[in-house]
């Protein structure tokens, strides 16, 4: 009976889900609508335009597609091949557990790193699919699922290493900047540590709760829900495809498919970013990974395990092509963004949902307000500009531990990623599924995650 009901709502969903473009632009209407309560429309539409072309959301923009491209060049070179064929072996051994081995590769690769657990969760996906293409079992499984699994990395980013709120708290000075010359501001702290916060035994234990709850939910899903792939070739290559198959006739040739440039530069490349973690501080407080870092990396190892610049180039040109619904989506998010920090309606969503809380329910106000406020604006670290004063503000009224308010507002942040379709842009690109191929999953993800979520705010609350 339940699975009966999974597959008519399955169904239901992807015969209404529009395109993310189309959710975007439906976003920014209601955005535009709801800004408009405080402004004029003149100054809503200069804060839509300012903000899809703010510099920094700009070279934000750029960093996420350079690294999506990056990584996925990455991984049509040969050596991560091999290594990603192995690891699909060991998913695809059990079809009906896929998922959910999927799921628990993807979350650890993104509590170590968004960025890491984005790409690499969708290669991962990726190379089920391909792999079962070629075998010839690609009704195994349901791609769907598949990747749904994949983008579960979203799910635990904020609370992990690379969370844009539990970084910048850590940087020495940076609440009292945040909140400027506030009287109350004198109450706070230099720095809250990523061991207060992230490394917290409330906060690995809530996050290993939602882990537990994840592979649960896909496993009963890789049971539940008929096996089904896509009738369209996927885009991999085998890569064999990426050496020349013909001997160099000139120097320029030569320069091209020869193993010296590449390494070369790929040295060049990793030397630089170890370089750059020894300048940011002392390592064990992993302040140098940022998403230039994370690039440098992929560019020094996509450099160093293709065999030539010529290569290199081949797999570029495939990859690149993964990135272009990224190219005109950013921009139109940015401008959301730019209409909720630039007409106060990101306070105002934020301080409605907080206002008139006690200690006890504020962590759960403050994670609540947090997963409404990122679907208008998906971004970790421009959330925390918008929401940080408030989450600061309230936790000192109420005398809530502010490590406990600032990963509340983290969790809420990283939930509704799941219902955000803007981070599952790259892996859509990569794998060629559809948003309504996932969303009815994530979705689904979202509501039993979320239940385990809101029980540690409350018993972070009453604390």
């Amino acid at each position: 009976m339940l699975e009966n009901l999974l597959n008519r709502y399955t169904r239901g969903f992807q015969r209404f889900m529009p395109t993310p473009l189309s959710i975007a632009v439906m976003l920014t209407l209601v955005a535009g609508a709801l800004a408009m309560r405080g402004s004029s429309p003149v100054d809503v539409l200069g804060a839509w335009v300012n903000g899809m072309w703010n510099p920094g959301l700009i070279r934000f923009g750029f960093q996420a597609m350079f690294m999506l491209v990056l990584g996925h060049v990455l991984a049509l070179a040969p050596p991560v091949r091999r290594g990603l064929d192995r690891a699909v072996l060991w998913v695809v051994n059990q079809p009906r557990w896929a998922a959910a081995k999927v799921a628990l590769l993807a979350m650890g690769l993104g509590w170590l790193n968004w960025g890491l657990g984005l790409v690499g969760g969708a290669i991962l996906v990726r190379g089920v699919m391909d792999w079962l293409r070629q075998e010839g079992r690609s009704t195994a499984v349901n791609f769907g699922v598949i990747g749904a699994a994949g983008y579960a990395s979203m799910l635990v980013w904020h609370g992990g290493l690379s969370g844009s709120a539990p970084l910048k708290v850590a940087e020495t000075g940076h609440l009292q900047e945040l909140v400027g010359g506030a009287a109350w501001a004198l109450q706070l702290p230099d720095a809250i540590s990523l061991r207060a916060t992230v490394f917290s035994s409330w906060s690995l234990t809530l996050t290993f709760a939602v882990a537990i709850a994840t592979l649960a939910l896909f496993g009963w899903l890789g049971r539940a829900v008929p096996a089904a792939g896509l009738a369209e070739p996927s885009r991999a290559s085998n890569p064999s495809s990426y050496e020349p198959t013909s001997p160099p006739n000139s120097p320029a040739e030569r320069l091209d498919q020869g193993r010296g440039l590449s390494l070369l530069a790929g040295s060049i490349s990793l030397t630089g970013a170890l370089w750059w973690a020894q300048q940011s501080g002392p390592i064990g407080d992993l302040r140098f990974i940022t998403p230039d870092w994370i690039n440098l990396i992929l560019l020094g190892l996509a450099l160093t395990t293709h065999r030539s610049m010529g290569a290199f180039l081949t797999a570029l040109n495939e990859a690149i092509s993964g990135a272009s619904g990224i190219l005109v989506q950013f921009p139109i998010y940015f401008g959301i963004m730019g209409m909720v920090t630039g007409t106060g309606l990101g306070t105002w969503i934020a301080d409605g949902l907080v206002g008139a809380t006690s200690k006890a329910w504020l962590p759960a106000a403050l994670f609540t307000s947090s997963g409404v406020l990122n679907v208008f604006v998906p971004s970790g670290g421009g959330q925390w500009a918008v929401q940080g004063p408030l989450v600061l503000e309230t936790c000192t009224a109420l005398g809530l531990d502010l490590p406990r308010g600032i990963m509340a507002m983290a969790y809420g942040d990283q939930l509704t990623n799941m219902l955000q379709p803007f981070w599952a842009l790259p892996l859509l690109g990569i794998t060629g599924l559809k948003a309504r191929d996932i969303l009815p999953y994530t979705l689904l993800l979202m509501l039993v995650a979320g239940g385990v979520m809101l029980v540690g705010m409350f018993a972070w609350g009453m604390v």
